[in-house]
C-alpha cells in the first residue's frame, strides 16, 4: 500500500522529533536562567535528551546527530569547539552500549545510570577546558550544573516519555 505525501510527511516528523527537541534544547539551553547567584548556570538538557533517545529510540536518533548537535551547541555557548560533541558522543557511546540495562527496569535506575554518566560527562568537559585554558578552571559553576541536571532529569524524562508514546501512535 502506497503512503499519501501527508502519511509520508507524518512519518518523517515523527522520526525526525528526536533530533528536532534535542537540537530544540541545545538553543533553550543557551539562554541564561537569570536565577540570583547561579548566573549562567543552566541544566545540560541536551545530556539528558541525548540519554534518553540512545536508551529508548536509538533506531531514530544516530550518532551523526549527536554529533552535530554538540557542534551547534558548542558554537551557541561558547564553549572551546569540540568539548560539547565529545560528552555528548561519550553520553551517547555508553548510553547505548548499557541500554539493556536500563530498559524495562524502574525508572530511578535509568536515573542512577544517568547520573553516573552526567558527573563523568561534566568531568571530562571540565578537565578538556581546564587542559585547554592551561588553568584548573572554578568547579563550583560544573557541580551547581551537575546538580540542577540530575534534579530536572525527571521533570524531562517525562516530557520524553510523553513524546515519545505519541510517536509511537
Amino acid at each position: 500500500m502506497k503512503l499519501s505525501v501527508a502519511q509520508r510527511l507524518d512519518v518523517w516528523a515523527r522520526r525526525s522529533l528526536p533530533v528536532a527537541l534535542t537540537l530544540m534544547l541545545a538553543f533553550i539551553g543557551a539562554v541564561p536562567t537569570g536565577l540570583p547567584y547561579l548566573g549562567s548556570i543552566v541544566p545540560a538538557y541536551t545530556t539528558m535528551a541525548v540519554f534518553y533517545w540512545a536508551v529508548y529510540r536509538p533506531d531514530l536518533f544516530p550518532a551523526g546527530a549527536v554529533f552535530l548537535i554538540g557542534l551547534v551547541e558548542d558554537v551557541i555557548t561558547g564553549t572551546p569547539l569540540g568539548v560539547g560533541i565529545l560528552c555528548l558522543l561519550f553520553i551517547y557511546g555508553v548510553s547505548l552500549g548499557q541500554r539493556r540495562a536500563f530498559l524495562k527496569r524502574p525508572f530511578f535506575i535509568a536515573w542512577i545510570g544517568f547520573a553516573v554518566l552526567s558527573a563523568l560527562s561534566m568531568l571530562l568537559a571540565w578537565l578538556m577546558i581546564s587542559i585547554m585554558a592551561g588553568t584548573l578552571v572554578e568547579l563550583r559553576a560544573a557541580l551547581f550544573q551537575y546538580l540542577l541536571t540530575i534534579a530536572l532529569f525527571p521533570c524531562l524524562a517525562m516530557i520524553f516519555v510523553a513524546i515519545h508514546r505519541h510517536m509511537v501512535r
